[in-house]
């Protein structure tokens, strides 16, 4: 049995603060199940002319970039929350970076195939909702992913390809969420080959976001929205307002934007309109169904709405592989849920009943 040695990390760790993308470096890229925070995803709209628009910082951490609002009355303490906020950022991505070889993942990575690693509190305690998600999701959301995506070209956003049936069938037994085994009295984490490892991209943003805004709240800041691409928390309100606005990108970029009131949690959406390449008039997007190993078809983007980021950051990317009929029947009386379908350059549009309106 091997025990990692930890990274010194703040004192708002996992076991209390909600979740867990993607794994990154400063300026490295994530493998992103979700989208760029500027050009798309979910935004908030500016508040309107005469109201406090608070206080703002945006700073590129985990391969996007990170977006930190505050409303409170004194401006110092408002940066002084943020500057600790962002550390929050920071400390996740030391933790979660799978481009950084100190960090505690990245260690995991290449111990676990080998031996039982004792993993830390906070880094167990995300495995273990990352797993139980992918549990929960029959295997479309499937953190072990990433030799598959890098097969098709989706890592480096570059020399994409169409891989053979006998490629897909090679791959596919270094992918599965269930060849993680966990021991939680001892904190052991074990996987069943040497081609398995855990890729943060499509927890850690969402986790990150979920830490950012557990300091905030430690330090008494009511009203506040964190978004890292296309992961996005809020608490309370924006003065004056009932609701924040949070603006969905238009899968067929003609700018026909969707407006979502969002009271409170949190929100995410993966799309098909970021990371793909066209071949025989034909669109191939990022989001692979890890049970096949192809990408999925005639889903344009789903979005979801859940009490934390982690959850919403996952299941976004779950939904939009079990599509609304399986995606409904697994969760519809739990998270919100919008998926934007697409037939013949046509967009359609269904949702859960619950979904913010």
């Amino acid at each position: 049995m091997t025990t990692l040695p930890t990274s010194p990390v703040p004192p708002s760790a996992a076991a209390t603060s909600p979740r867990a993308s993607s794994a990154c470096s400063t300026l490295g890229v994530w493998c992103c199940a979700l989208l760029w925070l500027l050009p798309a995803g979910c935004q908030t709209t500016p508040s309107s002319s005469g109201r406090d628009a608070g206080t703002t910082r945006i700073q590129p951490h985990l391969g996007t970039f990170v977006a930190i609002t505050v409303h409170h009355p004194d401006t110092d303490a408002a940066h002084r929350a943020i500057n600790a906020a962002f550390e929050e950022i920071r400390a996740v991505d030391k933790l979660l970076s799978i481009h950084r070889p100190d960090s505690e993942l990245a260690r995991l990575n290449q111990l676990a195939p080998k031996q039982p690693v004792q993993a830390s509190p906070e880094l167990f305690a995300i495995l273990t909702r990352v797993l139980t998600l992918a549990r929960e999701s029959k295997g479309a959301f499937d953190p072990t992913i990433r030799p598959l995506a890098d097969l098709w070209g989706f890592i480096r956003k570059e020399g994409y390809r169409l891989p053979t049936p006998a490629e897909r069938r090679a791959i596919l037994p270094n992918i599965g969420w269930d060849k993680v085994t966990l021991d939680p009295p001892r904190r052991l984490v074990r996987f069943a080959n040497s081609g398995l490892s855990i890729d943060p991209g499509g927890f850690g943003k969402g986790y990150a976001v979920d830490r950012a805004i557990h300091r905030l709240q430690q330090l008494g800041i009511e009203n506040a929205k964190v978004e890292a691409g296309g992961d996005l928390r809020v608490m309370g309100l924006p003065p004056g307002r009932g609701h924040w606005t949070i603006r969905l990108e238009d899968p067929q970029k003609k700018g026909n934007r969707i407006s979502i009131p969002l009271r409170s949690g949190a929100i995410s959406t993966s799309g098909n309109y970021e990371n793909f390449f066209m071949s025989g008039g034909k669109r191939y997007s990022h989001l692979l169904d890890p049970r096949t190993g192809l990408p999925v078809q005639g889903i344009a983007s789903c979005t979801v709405v859940a009490p934390t980021c982690l959850e919403t950051d996952a299941l976004a990317t779950a939904c939009f592989i079990l599509g609304p009929e399986s995606g409904l029947r697994l969760f519809k009386n739990r998270i919100g849920i919008l998926w934007f379908t697409e037939e013949r350059g046509k967009l359609s549009t269904m949702k859960s009943l619950n979904f913010p309106e």
